[in-house]
């Protein structure tokens, strides 16, 4: 490639530092936006022998210097790209409408392929159909959780089968890192990889976290072997994203559809009604029901209806959420809907496809602004119909927002997100150091710890909902990228799309597609009793899947297999619950099994935790640490001592220890009893002819473990920098 942006050019090619494309016959006298010129190759992908004819377009960014983005027109709207190219270009795909087969065409090529999915079901879907025979080999090897009835090979013997001379992985992204591993990097330009429905990263992620800790992954392959496809591209806010080369692939006609188009005041109450006067007229048919929201949303409207609707329902959602969907949770493993009533949350708005007619109803709410869907993201969903009649009828039911800004700039607005979250990235980069050095620089610096940071940059931007704008990858707090696009998403939806009544009809229309629009307004709504029981058995499954996480923990016999055993279950329990595993993993080398998890789940917020960590650290002390003994000498068991002696003890060891600054009595009374002793309530005590405050010291198990540490902490351990409570 080269090294400049200069365009090279060559009898037959051209070549920036992103693109190439290689012509059949000589390089064309002059480049106009016509689709005049015949190409051979684009970006590495052969143009297969029918289609030499191909058209394509160049979008400059600067004439003759710099290409924004290549173009080619389908030669048929009913083509698929295998029947186009050999391989996948590399770079960024717009492919612009689903089901022309992108994830087909890597899978089927000639070279090693890794195509990375959002969900098990499109993942178990292309593999199953590849069983070589009757044996239990496939050419395509699923990667992901377990399906039931579903044997393949481990990775290590498919890798080692000679007889698959092109190994061909489909991994569900929250499985990608076990493959790499197993791959190794070494190994990764032997490959290319395929991030498929890359749009999905940017709506999930606030809630699947994985998803942008596993696309880091996507950089360390080579630029010319690696690419991102979805129908439904926007902006990134990841500036390497941006930088990647964009191919975007045109059709001559549109696919308009047919869309009834209901505004209301209350979308669940007339999702209910009207899903109930479909069973009603359409007994035979099946219901498919978008809606981003398990508990607050699809779970009220099931348990709103009669008995014998509710045993027509199910639920396709992500298996966090699966406690809370109970009994109607279910898992498409095949190309029909598993009920005739099918409730799907986003996990299911990309990557499966479903062979049979239904009745489709999208659920917009903008209370809610994570269920809020483009124009583009409704053409995704309604593109889950692959049969060839389509979709027995669409039906979109939404609200509007009653007080938009129509002002935003959301250029503007992208940068001042981006620059927040690096502001705090920096932040947090350095406050550690500031610490070490300086920590008499600012008192209240002093208690702020970094990993609440990242707890805390949670944040909303013209009603949008709150989204962390920081990450964990290793050691460095970084951006989120894909959650500050999130938030893009959500207040340019709210804001314009979503303002108006009229807003969605007319970008529906404009798209080319027939919409008819209804207004309802809704009086005899949900009562909000039933609001209240799911809420209830929300908590209350929370509490069962802990409850059954630590029977798993416990079976395990050793902590190495207990540490490795809660890393792995932190991916498919709720969030809550992951944070509680994670806790457990840091604190499991000091408190005994059974001690631990009773008293956990007490400290389920980051202060509370923070403050219960430093603790148990300091109780898990080796009896000779320069700590306890400060804290035998000052602090002895049975002693009464006044505000004055306990500032002086606490500063022998806060600030004379740990270096961390001296404290003032109210705040070292507050810190010696809630990190190192036992202390009782204050009483009075008389000396020297005066009245004083005086405060008991009962123990130095100030948690009330009543155990003896695991494992102690080394005398020699410099607590200053393992402690959080600076």
């Amino acid at each position: 490639m080269s090294p400049s942006n200069d365009i090279i050019y060559n009898n037959d090619r051209f070549t920036d530092e992103k693109y190439e494309v290689l012509f059949c016959s000589g390089l064309p006298q002059s480049f106009n936006d016509s689709y005049d010129h015949v190409v051979q190759t684009i970006n590495g992908a052969d143009v297969s022998l029918p289609y030499r004819d191909l058209k394509y377009k160049i979008d400059w960014q600067e004439k003759g210097k710099s290409i924004k983005s290549i173009s080619f027109l389908m030669p048929q709207d009913k083509t698929y790209l295998g029947d186009v190219f050999a391989t996948s270009p590399y770079g960024l795909i717009k492919k612009n409408r689903t089901g022309i087969g992108a994830t087909t065409l890597e899978l089927h090529s000639e070279r090693n392929s890794i195509v990375v999915v959002p969900t098990r079901a499109l993942a178990y879907e292309k593999a199953k159909n590849s069983r070589i025979g009757e044996s239990d080999k496939y050419s395509i090897l699923y990667v992901g959780g377990r399906i039931k009835d579903f044997k393949i090979p481990s990775i290590k013997a498919y890798l080692s089968d000679k007889d698959i001379k092109y190994k061909k992985f489909i991994v569900v992204i929250d499985s990608l890192h076990t493959l790499l591993e197993k791959i190794g990097e070494e190994h990764f330009k032997d490959y290319f990889i395929m991030f498929d429905e890359i749009d999905s990263y940017q709506y999930d992620s606030s809630y699947r976290p994985n998803m942008e800790q596993n696309f880091d992954y996507y950089f360390k392959f080579p630029e010319t072997q690696r690419c991102m496809v979805s129908a439904t591209v926007g902006k990134f806010s990841n500036a390497r994203i941006e930088n990647e080369p964009v191919i975007n692939v045109t059709f001559s006609s549109p696919a308009p559809r047919s869309i009834n188009l209901i505004h209301t005041n209350d979308v669940l109450t007339r999702t209910k009604k009207f899903i109930e006067q479909h069973v009603k007229s359409y007994p035979d048919d099946k219901i498919l029901v978008a809606l981003n929201l398990v508990t607050r949303g699809i779970l009220p409207i099931i348990n709103s209806f009669p008995t014998e609707i509710q045993s027509l329902c199910g639920i396709l959602c992500s298996s966090k959420s699966q406690k809370d969907a109970g009994s109607y949770y279910k898992e498409i493993i095949s190309s029909e809907l598993p009920s005739k009533i099918t409730f799907m949350s986003c996990t299911y708005f990309t990557g499966i496809d479903i062979n049979e007619r239904f009745h489709l109803i999208s659920v917009a709410n903008v209370k809610f602004p994570f269920t809020l869907l483009s124009t583009d993201k409704l053409t995704q969903i309604a593109g889950r119909c692959r049969h060839h009649e389509g979709l027995l009828s669409e039906t979109i039911i939404y609200n509007t927002y009653d007080q938009p800004d129509s002002s935003i700039d959301y250029n503007l607005l992208q940068q001042e997100i981006v620059s927040d979250a690096k502001l705090l990235s920096d932040f947090a980069s350095k406050i550690k150091r500031v610490k070490y050095k300086f920590p008499m620089l600012i008192r209240k610096f002093n208690d702020i710890p970094e990993d609440e940071i990242l707890e805390y940059s949670q944040k909303a931007y013209y009603g949008s909902s709150k989204v962390n704008l920081l990450r964990q990858v290793g050691e460095d707090i970084v951006p989120s990228y894909f959650n500050i696009d999130n938030i893009i998403i959500q207040a340019n939806l709210k804001n314009t799309l979503y303002s108006q009544p009229d807003n969605l009809f007319y970008a529906l229309r404009n798209e080319g597609n027939n919409v008819n629009a209804f207004i309802e307004k809704e009086e005899d709504v949900i009562p909000q009793k039933i609001y209240e029981e799911v809420e209830e058995r929300y908590f209350l499954t929370t509490e069962e899947e802990r409850t059954d996480l630590i029977a798993q923990l416990r079976e395990k016999t050793n902590s190495e297999s207990r540490i490795a055993l809660a890393q792995g279950l932190r991916n498919d329990c709720k969030r809550v619950n992951s944070v509680f595993l994670e806790h457990f993993i840091e604190l499991q080398k000091y408190v005994p099994f059974e001690k631990l998890v009773e008293i956990l789940p007490k400290y389920d917020n980051p202060l509370k935790y923070k403050t219960f960590y430093n603790a148990v650290l300091i109780w898990a002390l080796d009896e000779n640490h320069p700590i306890k003994s400060a804290m035998r000498e000052n602090f002895p068991i049975g002693k009464k001592l006044t505000n004055v002696e306990i500032t002086r003890g606490m500063n022998t060891i806060w600030n004379g220890i740990l270096n961390y600054g001296r404290l003032n009595s109210v705040i070292a009374v507050r810190k010696l009893g809630n990190l190192f002793c036992k202390v009782g309530d204050r009483t009075s005590s008389y000396g020297d002819g005066k009245k004083k405050n005086v405060y008991p010291i009962l123990s130095y198990d100030v948690l009330g473990l009543d155990c003896e540490p695991v494992e102690r902490i080394p005398s020699s351990e410099n607590m200053t920098r393992m402690l959080r409570n600076r």
